[in-house]
């Protein structure tokens, strides 16, 4: 009974959480920024750091140098951080455009390539993608609409998946879909504490104030959000500014990323535990981590609740069948309806699912939710534990995690 109870807990708040998340979306008021004129927008630097990224470099270059922006306003440099295949070569060959600048370094991570253009850059702003993904030619422009205040540090985009071809890829599509919203919300009640690899964009001059990227347990990207919003800064969100990016095709190489997601953001949380229940940090302290830290767990006993219901009834069908043999099933009754509190939030957790599936779509640019969405509901539940728990063990025994 005991643990009914917490699973009732952990369904309660996730779906509160949800809901909270809804409303603080309707409640808001979306930018009405209209794009600059070419002779107002601000310099800026985009960094590409580069470690054997030969399969995609290219073309997110050259999607780089299709950007709708003026030329003598942007400049595009290539980190190279210790490639061992032809990462350097393949970039070199752009090099002819006057906005490129390639450099080449001993391997030390993306924080090291990031810093070394910060260092150097005389531009307003600084942005990275990661070599494995590509821009929309007007994504800039959007992107930096969203620094319309002094206080806004940095601007996230929307990122969705680049042509989906396998199941796990098709799942991942929804769930970005879904992020999308999340990550729109969040900056609403200015609460998002990630500043996302491909293509978010910061402030240089709030970078610098704040000490430049970390290693930060292989999120540096995490790391740095955080690091804004301890400072006083707002991070906002553009979805109409789309990324797409490429995201792993089997179990395997998905596991291992959000590994390496989760470990972060715990080993993060560890260090900026003071955030925590603190009401200097408004929603982020006081909802939106604790949050974080909590439906961690929740989907982990939430799973094994599952998995523990399914291993009885399959028990009860087998003792069933080995006494009493196979019998037709008796038609429904609406008597026999299960009305369980656990169902009924299990039910309108569902359907807020959908509803921010379909509102993170939308603000996406596109107007109906992905096909696979049935998909991602059926299989996601089960696929997530999977790594949730890998992480919280490594975490807990402060293991590390690697890129590759």
């Amino acid at each position: 009974m005991s643990f009914d109870i917490v699973v009732y807990i952990a369904l309660f708040l996730a779906l509160y959480f949800e809901v909270f998340l809804l409303i603080s979306f309707i409640d808001s008021r979306r930018s009405t920024a209209t794009p600059l004129p070419d002779s107002k927008l601000p310099t800026v630097t985009i960094v590409v750091p580069c470690f054997n990224e030969e399969p995609g470099i290219a073309r997110s270059i050259a999607s780089l140098l299709a950007l709708d922006y003026p030329k003598d306003k942007l400049s595009i440099t290539i980190v190279d951080d210790g490639s061992t295949d032809n990462t350097y070569e393949i970039a070199r060959a752009y090099t002819f455009d006057p906005r490129v600048t390639l450099i080449k370094k001993k391997n030390g991570g993306k924080h090291t390539a990031l810093n070394l253009v910060l260092s150097n850059t005389k531009s307003e702003f600084i942005g990275c993608l990661d070599a494995d993904s590509t821009v929309q030619s007007d994504a800039l422009r959007h992107i930096i609409t969203g620094f319309t205040d002094a206080d806004v540090a940095a601007v996230t985009p929307g990122i969705i998946v680049r042509e989906p071809r396998s199941t796990l890829q098709h799942i991942q599509n929804v769930e970005y879909r879904l992020s999308i919203f999340h990550r729109f919300a969040l900056a609403a009640i200015g609460s998002v504490f990630i500043t996302p690899g491909p293509f978010s964009f910061l402030r240089v001059s709030a970078v610098r104030a704040v000490g430049g990227w970390k290693h930060a347990h292989s999120t540096e990207d995490m790391e740095m959000g955080m690091r804004l919003q301890e400072h006083g800064y707002r991070i906002v969100n553009v979805p109409l500014a789309r990324v797409e990016t490429t995201t792993p095709a089997t179990l395997r190489t998905l596991i291992r990323q959000r590994v390496r997601w989760t470990y972060g953001f715990l080993r993060n949380a560890l260090d900026y535990r003071h955030m925590f229940g603190n009401p200097t940090y408004g929603n982020l302290g006081l909802i939106v981590l604790p949050t974080a830290v909590i439906s961690i767990f929740s989907a982990i006993l939430l799973a094994t609740h599952v998995l523990w219901g399914l291993g009885n009834a399959l028990q009860h069908i087998l003792v069933r069948f080995s006494i009493l043999g196979f019998h037709a099933p008796v038609a429904p009754s609406l008597f026999y309806v299960n009305t369980s509190v656990i169902l009924l939030l299990s039910l309108a957790s569902l359907a807020s699912a959908i509803t921010l599936i379909v509102i993170g779509s939308r603000l996406s640019g596109h107007r109906y939710p992905p096909l696979s969405t049935p998909v991602f509901l059926v299989l996601y539940g089960f696929i997530v534990p999977l790594w949730l728990t890998i992480a919280v063990v490594r975490a807990a025994l402060n293991t590390g995690v690697k890129w590759r």
